[in-house]
């Protein structure tokens, strides 16, 4: 079955998924994703505050001669088919601790009894040419853990928004 995300990045250099299911219908679901990206989500979790600070403090030290981007927010949705799927795009240089080339995608399928939703989040990564993808593996190396752990919270924080 062809996705919103694969007219993106059909064939991604990196990705991963995490996957939750949340005792709420499709419906419920969606207003809790689209409040999650209205009021900024990741900043009400405490933990992913805490990874994004080390970041920028990396990045700072990384990049202290030059000047240093801080790391975006997730950009306006690329397409979205309501209330089944969210694509979001992020363009830029993971690896420079600054900007970062990512698709963010968020999957909603309600069961067949309308009680639960399963939410799949997706990050894909497509890079521009081998030198930027030899340079993004080894930032995939060490970042993959975290960003996991970032979707991981982002499912229980849609889980408490949905159930409210």
């Amino acid at each position: 079955m062809s996705t919103l995300a694969d007219r993106f990045v059909p064939h991604p250099h990196f990705a991963s998924a995490h996957a939750a299911v949340i005792p709420a219908p499709a419906e419920a679901v969606w207003a809790a994703v689209q409040e999650f990206d209205r009021t900024g989500g990741f900043e009400n979790v405490r933990a992913v505050r805490a990874l994004v600070a080390v970041r920028r403090t990396l990045g700072r030290l990384r990049n202290r001669a030059g000047s240093y981007d801080d790391m975006p927010t997730l950009s306006a949705p690329l397409a979205e088919d309501p209330p089944r799927e969210v694509v979001h795009g992020i363009v830029g240089q993971w690896w420079t601790m600054g900007g970062a080339a990512n698709r963010f995608v968020l999957r909603l399928t309600q069961s067949p009894d309308g009680r639960s939703t399963r939410v799949v989040t997706e990050t894909r990564v497509l890079c521009t040419d081998l030198d930027a993808r030899r340079a993004m593996g080894r930032y995939w190396l060490l970042i993959r853990p975290f960003s996991g752990l970032t979707r991981r919270l982002m499912l229980g924080e849609l889980r408490k928004r949905a159930a409210a």
